[in-house]
């Protein structure tokens, strides 16, 4: 349900439409909802009317802050890009993030309320599918596989921006590669053990007060359920990105920057845009 700062990630991270992704939000939330549950009519309206009411709510207080803060990258970037940098960058992101959240809790806590009792029996098996699908990338397959794979995400969402890279920058990130810690099937763990506990809460969703507030509390305490494991290697793989960030940015050619800087005003012209829609 984090709309805003979903897309604002996409796009800067890998590229994507902001437009055709931000307009056809409600059709890709039922999509996604689909793999879990089947809804029945009630609660299809009832998600068309929250998600249309968070986009409203979205459109006018988030979009003109992505466009601004879109726009003024050019010049933060332009001034000298350092760890501490992408640091902020994220940190801002982060807020926005939480902002979201809080006003899309009332929605998720509904949806979950309303579901039936066969719906909850189906759901183990249907976050069980999502969950292989996700660690498959990385399940049992050779750690340097793992690593190419990485240099090849990071060069595509730079490529987005910057246009082709470099030999250099490309022999850089094979270079860097040989840090990067497999995640995924951690990350599965992760979503298994938090999704367990979710599972069990459902069984509250007929007691409105007490199951909002057991989610609330719930929610807020994700990360409790990450373990050293998974703490450890995201904590790794946080340095190894932001310093190949770092290093790219800072070793662009005048024909990269220039493109890096177009794109940019064009992400903050697509969010004043959609700002201003009705």
């Amino acid at each position: 349900m984090r709309i805003g700062t979903i897309l604002l990630c996409c796009a800067l991270l890998a590229g994507c439409s902001v437009k055709m992704a931000y307009n056809n939000f409600d059709r890709l939330v039922r999509w996604g909802v689909s793999d879990y549950v089947n809804l029945n009519r009630e609660q299809k309206d009832l998600l068309q009317h929250e998600i249309e009411r968070l986009h409203l709510w979205h459109r006018h207080n988030h979009l003109p802050q992505y466009a601004e803060f879109t726009n003024s990258l050019v010049f933060t970037i332009s001034d000298g890009i350092s760890e501490q940098t992408l640091a902020d960058l994220f940190t801002q992101f982060e807020v926005w993030f939480d902002e979201v959240e809080t006003e899309a809790t009332p929605i998720v806590i509904a949806m979950l309320a309303s579901l039936t009792d066969a719906q909850v029996e189906a759901l183990p098996k249907r976050l069980e599918d999502a969950n292989l699908e996700l660690a498959e990338p990385e399940l049992d397959k050779p750690l340097q596989e793992s690593q190419a794979r990485w240099a090849d995400e990071f060069a595509d969402v730079l490529k987005n921006f910057t246009g082709r890279l470099t030999k250099e920058q490309l022999a850089y990130l094979q270079r860097r590669s040989s840090e990067y810690q497999p995640e995924r099937v951690l990350w599965v763990e992760y979503r298994r053990r938090y999704q367990q506990v979710l599972l069990d809460l459902l069984a509250l969703r007929r007691d409105g007060e007490t199951f909002a507030a057991a989610y609330k509390a719930f929610s807020a305490q994700r990360e409790a359920y990450y373990g050293p494991d998974l703490t450890e290697v995201f904590a790794n793989n946080k340095r190894l990105n932001r310093e190949t960030a770092v290093y790219v940015l800072s070793n662009l050619t005048p024909r990269q920057s220039e493109r890096f800087a177009e794109r940019l005003h064009e992400l903050s012209e697509d969010f004043q845009e959609l700002a201003e829609q009705i």
